[in-house]
């Protein structure tokens, strides 16, 4: 199992599956997240799947986390639980659907993240 460290504290990372994917887009609709919240969110289950005592909500982890650290965190994060892999498979089949170039909307039923499969 890999780690990160954030701020001062290391974590485990898990991978994620199928159910979880359906349980953060539930949240994500229950509680009207932005994309920048959704962000934040997808990151906080994650290390919170492997780190059952890590609890933070996400301003908290958007106030513990350094601007200059973010890019790496959200890219080592998502590589790792495989959730950089499912969205851009979504968004390839999603392309395929739409014709290529076409974004997808926050009115689709496929999870809008941005800027995490780069």
């Amino acid at each position: 199992m890999s780690k990160i460290k954030i701020g001062d504290k290391e974590y485990k990372l898990s991978r994620l599956n199928y159910k979880d994917v359906k349980k953060m887009n539930r949240h994500r609709t229950e509680n009207k997240l932005d994309d920048l919240d959704f962000d934040t969110y997808i990151l906080i289950y994650t290390l919170q799947k492997a780190n059952p005592d890590f609890k933070m909500t996400i301003d908290e982890f958007d106030e513990a986390l350094d601007i200059n650290e973010i890019d790496f965190v959200r890219k080592e994060i998502n590589d790792y639980s495989g959730f950089n892999k499912y969205i851009k498979k979504i968004q390839d089949e999603k392309n395929l659907t739409l014709g290529i170039g076409k974004k997808l909307s926050k009115d689709s039923p496929l999870p809008l993240v941005t800027d995490i499969t780069k």
